[in-house]
């Protein structure tokens, strides 16, 4: 049986500022994380991310830039960018939620809720309201499992290619 929440009731959103700790410093993009673009920012002003937390940049998500972070333990990006966590993990595992923030829906959502003149935002307020029908967690397992096959199994594919190639 599937329920019906709306993003909202599953997410916090993550505002803790750099602690001065030596923490790899990343950018987003529709691909994943990317190095920084500007080097010598004043990073007292960045906020800190965790493992299972989502970094998207409010003012790019027709790019889909939203990136579910399974890769640092703890990092820091721009004040620009916006984090959220799942704190209903006991509704939507977080795995779950990513495949959902990559498909076109979301996508589309968020081109409608966005505002501003000179530039377009779409911020944490805005994609709360986004309605999401979820299946039982044991469901949700599933398919995540079976992303995570697929996803590897491609990686091992893409490896193959390259060394034919080379």
């Amino acid at each position: 049986m599937k329920s019906n929440y709306k993003l909202g009731d599953l997410i916090t959103q993550r505002r803790e500022k750099y602690d001065g700790t030596e923490l790899t410093i990343c950018g987003v993009t529709r691909e994943g994380f990317i190095p920084p673009k500007q080097k010598d920012a004043d990073t007292s002003l960045y906020n800190m991310f965790y493992k299972k937390d989502f970094v998207f940049n409010p003012a790019r998500m027709e790019l889909n830039s939203i990136v579910f972070n399974d890769v640092y333990e703890k990092a820091m990006c721009s004040s620009l960018y916006e984090i959220f966590y799942v704190s209903r993990e006991d509704l939507v595992l977080p795995e779950y939620l990513a495949l959902i923030v990559k498909q076109d829906r979301f996508v589309r959502f968020c081109e409608f809720q966005g505002s501003g003149s000179a530039r377009e935002y779409c911020r944490v307020a805005n994609i709360s309201e986004l309605p999401l029908e979820l299946p039982p967690l044991d469901v949700q397992k599933r398919i995540t499992d079976h992303y995570a096959t697929l996803k590897h199994r491609i990686g091992l594919l893409k490896q193959i290619n390259d060394n034919l190639a080379a």
